[in-house]
């Protein structure tokens, strides 16, 4: 038993894989859930094996890196077995040993080992054939078999991000990883009905697919050209990954089977599922920008607490659609003072909460507008991510009195979003954040120096 379990050499049955894997699914949560509730106060849901770090790593501080590193203490000797029974399984079925990589890569591993599970063992002098009724839905020529390939799966991806989007509300791992993960092995699949392609042809069927479900989910005003622009990029890594997967599951046998086929298309709706079953909480993120004004603290202060009109932007990201700040004001002074903050698509509701002239102006923020208008042939359109997906907490101005009556401004925003993998779309946000920091401290900036020449 200890050489089926840690050792990589031999080979492993069906009902041994599956066996030993969901008995060391099931110790592995129940000690999981134990040490996250038990000793940290976490919550810890199914989802944490799907995406191992559930939390941002910038905002990881003393008591989440305790956490991290006993989670992945606990993890070796689980993840040794894992790779040591999937090596022999892998064997087994005839799938390259390279292919273990699977295991280590969300999504990937989830279909990898439900294919594994259900694939035959190798067996000389055999070869099986697909089903009569998907060799007919397939053209046998090339050509004809790639274009059925990228209206299918086309079709399937704009039908699963309307699933995900606008019926389960899953901006996930099951919409930006999921689908085009899917998406990637069923092309390769489809095209490996007839024969056995090369990788490069799964490659770019897949990509091409990409591309054209790209252009749908335009024309069918279901997504902006912003949103999917951002969502390119790890869009194109999950595709590739479901590229090789599906190749290598045709060059294992030569062959396309229905349950591999069902297995990919099963996997985004079941991932979005579970994530909607199981929310987890949005991280808080802290984004802060500075400048250097050469006036002193009190007239930026001034400047701070009333200011006029901003210029039209010049930045890009405003350019395309972004929410940008216009203009503030605020009624009445100090603490419950109520401010206003006029974005391109509304207006931040900001109660003062700290209120000392020449140091600090703080704010709850108790009303956010949409973050952006999407960019889109049909012009303004909605989309359920424009509406409670990111959201501001509170912010804060810093105002540090320097040599030479200098003044150091220090814009400061704490915000949420609800879109995962949440480090990944925090690279965007905290970028767009930074653009509206400087676009107001700049304008500050600039109204305070003046003041400061005038007098």
């Amino acid at each position: 038993m200890l050489r089926k379990l840690f050792a990589f050499s031999g080979t492993l049955s069906r009902i041994e894989y599956v066996g030993i894997a969901c008995a060391g699914v099931l110790v592995k949560h129940a000690i999981d859930l134990a040490v996250a509730s038990g000793l940290f106060h976490r919550d810890w849901t199914p989802l944490n094996y799907i995406v191992p770090l559930g939390v941002p790593l910038q905002s990881v501080g003393p008591q989440d890196g305790r956490f991290l590193v006993t989670m992945t203490a606990i993890a070796l000797p689980f993840a040794w077995i894992g790779t040591a029974i999937t090596v022999k399984r892998f064997r087994s079925i005839g799938w390259p040993l390279w292919t273990v990589a699977f295991f280590f890569i969300p999504i990937a591993n989830v279909v990898s080992f439900a294919i594994a599970a259900v694939w035959p063992e190798k067996s000389a002098g055999r070869e099986d054939t697909p089903p009569t009724w998907l060799k007919r839905l397939v053209p046998s020529d090339p050509l004809g078999a790639a274009i059925s390939a990228l209206l299918l799966t086309a079709l399937l991806s704009v039908a699963l991000v309307a699933l995900g989007t606008k019926i389960l509300g899953a901006y996930g791992w099951g919409l930006f990883a999921g689908v085009p993960f899917a998406q990637g092995a069923i092309a390769s699949l489809l095209i490996g009905v007839h024969r056995r392609p090369s990788a490069a042809e799964c490659v770019l069927v897949a990509m091409i697919s990409a591309a054209v479900t790209f252009g749908a989910l335009l024309a069918v005003a279901l997504e902006g050209v912003v949103c999917l622009l951002m969502a390119t990029p790890l869009a194109i890594a999950f595709t590739l990954m479901g590229a090789a997967f599906g190749y290598v599951v045709t060059a294992a046998r030569g062959r396309t089977t229905v349950a591999g086929l069902l297995l990919c298309v099963l996997i985004a709706p079941v991932i979005m599922g579970a994530e909607g079953a199981t929310p987890r909480k949005a991280p808080l993120y802290r984004v802060e920008t500075a400048v250097i004004v050469n006036a002193p603290a009190f007239k930026v202060w001034q400047s701070v607490v009333s200011f006029p009109p901003l210029p039209p932007p010049a930045e890009l990201p405003f350019r395309l659609g972004v929410a940008y700040p216009q203009r503030a004001r605020i009624v009445g002074t100090g603490v419950g003072a109520m401010r206003y903050c006029e974005f391109s698509t509304g207006a931040f509701v900001e109660p003062i909460t700290v209120w000392k002239p020449g140091e600090d102006l703080a704010f709850d923020v108790v009303r956010n507008p949409s973050p952006m208008r999407e960019l889109s042939p049909y012009g303004a359109i909605e989309t359920p991510h424009l509406h409670d997906y990111l959201r501001s907490r509170r912010g804060e101005f810093l105002l540090e009195a320097l040599s030479g009556g200098r003044t150091r401004l220090v814009g400061i925003t704490w915000y949420q979003h609800r879109l995962w993998p949440a480090p990944y779309w925090a690279l965007f946000s905290n970028a767009i954040i930074h653009t509206i920091h400087r676009r107001v401290l700049d304008h500050v900036k600039a109204l305070a120096e003046r003041a400061d020449i005038r007098t």
